[in-house]
């Protein structure tokens, strides 16, 4: 039999839910045992309440449930907070929740027991000594030890302490959960337990769950609670750091993500890579809305990678998360990065695939943060040397759309590996410049700004191989079917196309093919 531990879930019902799908999963919803503080600091407390009175869920009592169920505490412990904030949410708290599920939470035992297979389990919040006495990773609290002794129990589950534990001592299985809805570690996952009792032996599996933090960021913000506490649930730290770390008075300017992600690759469609890093994704961020810039990035050209991202980014919404996979050196000592750069995310080789979007960000005065991916937890379990789009860089994505915070996933880097793109360079008559891209049209893309050129179409011959192309027309139904013309793309940048045709099958081009521009009078 498979049991599921929770505690600590505070009002958080979009983590709530992640670990009950995550549970169902496994096969472990038939008996849930909820150790208390199913409210504060979140923005659902009624909804979580109401879900724990079913009959397959057995609860205790927490130390906050007890504090915002009547009117009476605020005395007694809600004016003795020293935050105002605190104190708001602990009266906003006990207003959001309805006789009924105050009337609930006032008949929870601080304490009870079951049998399941002939193994007895204790449940409690805190411990026998008090709701809010704390339990240790090392060592169990003595009144805990003594509960177990008291009643033989073989398994003693609690909360409170927001630390996941487990560990056996005189025979006797101690579990802490950790919490669903208020993790204070730096990781803003939500931790569950699930206990597997089978012929009288007690197994226990420790998960952390992705969940779409920014839910639960936004209906904070929906019901007008202090600011602080959305930055407690997207950093996964306790009030106190939070305000130590960013200080009171300070705004919070962290980038949030918009729910898009975005996702460039040289893997064409052929095979199923692309259709399985879109599954990663989905899996760990179901409400991620999913963009293909392009999966035919010429195979291992970086360049090219990085002129199409360049290219893409200006027209996504801040906030989005862009995936770009061209990966010659996957399984190498690169480096994996994420980044914030300007207002938008980026997950990628450290192989100068992002250096166009760097070098814009540099020159526009933006925004730039860099870390390398060290932090596996974030990872896929399984690493495979050779499909890092899959094993790294797709679950990243996935948990910074969920809004886990950058600095999350690793360490800050100032040291990014950038390429030097080939530039046009100045002629006695005008330019050299060079095809960069041939188009699924067959449109001879070239490196070189059309704002470098005069405003007078006329004032230019284009050469490239034995073929001169006397000024460039505005569109391509300027000239006929089977007209080879000179035009600035939809980049900014001078193309050469043929009319209904494929220029670069005609002219027999390839990329580095050097293009010529000269300016007349």
């Amino acid at each position: 039999m498979k049991i599921a531990v929770i505690s600590d879930v505070h009002g958080n019902l979009p983590a709530l839910e992640a670990v009950l799908r995550h549970a169902r999963a496994q096969g472990a919803v038939q008996t849930i045992l909820n150790l208390g503080d199913l409210t504060g600091y979140g923005p659902f407390p009624e909804e979580v309440v109401r879900w724990s009175q079913a009959p397959h869920i057995i609860s205790v009592l927490g130390d906050y449930d007890h504090k915002v169920l009547s009117e009476k505490q605020r005395k007694s412990n809600w004016e003795r907070v020293k935050a105002a904030d605190k104190r708001l949410m602990f009266a906003w708290t006990h207003s959001a929740l309805s006789k009924e599920s105050r009337k609930y939470l006032q008949s929870l035992p601080e304490d009870q027991a079951l049998e399941v297979e002939g193994v007895k389990i204790l449940l409690c919040h805190g411990s026998p000594s008090g709701q809010d006495d704390h339990g240790s990773p090392d060592r169990p609290n003595q009144s805990l030890v003594e509960l177990a002794q008291t009643h033989k129990a073989a398994v003693v589950v609690s909360g409170h302490t927001h630390q996941a534990f487990s560990y056996e001592l005189d025979g006797v299985l101690y579990v802490n959960p950790g919490t669903v809805g208020r993790p204070d570690d730096g990781d803003p996952r939500p931790s569950y337990a699930i206990l597997e009792v089978v012929s009288g032996s007690v197994m226990v599996q420790h998960y952390r769950i992705p969940y779409n933090i920014m839910a639960t960021v936004g209906a904070l913000r929906r019901k007008g609670l202090p600011e602080v506490f959305t930055q407690v649930v997207r950093w996964g730290l306790n009030y106190d750091d939070v305000v130590a770390s960013l200080g009171k008075d300070q705004a919070f300017a962290e980038l949030e993500p918009s729910g898009t992600v975005t996702l460039l690759t040289d893997f064409g469609l052929k095979d199923n890579f692309v259709g399985v890093m879109k599954g990663v994704i989905v899996g760990l961020a179901p409400h991620a809305a999913l963009v293909d810039i392009s999966h035919q990035v010429r195979p291992q050209s970086i360049v090219e990678g990085a002129r199409l991202l360049v290219q893409a980014v200006p027209y996504f919404p801040g906030g989005t998360v862009h995936i770009a996979v061209v990966d010659p050196g996957v399984g190498t000592t690169r480096r994996a990065l994420a980044a914030r750069i300007g207002d938008h995310f980026f997950v990628a080789p450290d192989n100068g695939l992002l250096t166009l979007v760097l070098e814009k960000a540099r020159d526009e005065g933006q925004l730039v943060e860099l870390i390398s991916l060290t932090n596996q937890a974030y990872w896929l379990a399984d690493i495979s040397a050779i499909f890092h789009g899959r094993d790294v860089f797709a679950p990243v994505g996935a948990h910074l759309t969920n809004g886990v915070p950058l600095t999350c996933l690793g360490e800050e880097i100032n040291d990014p590996h950038l390429i030097t793109l080939p530039q046009p360079q100045p002629t006695a008559t005008g330019w050299q410049s060079e095809v960069v891209l041939l188009d699924g049209f067959g449109n001879i893309c070239t490196n070189l700004p059309g704002s470098w050129l005069p405003g007078e179409k006329e004032k230019i011959i284009v050469r490239i191989g034995p073929v001169s192309l006397q000024g460039r027309t505005h569109t391509f139904g300027d000239a006929g079917p089977g007209e080879l013309v000179a035009l600035i793309d939809s980049t900014g940048h001078l193309a050469i196309a043929e009319v209904n045709g494929n220029a670069a099958e005609r002219l027999k081009v390839q990329i580095g093919t050097p293009v010529f521009v000269d300016i007349v009078d």
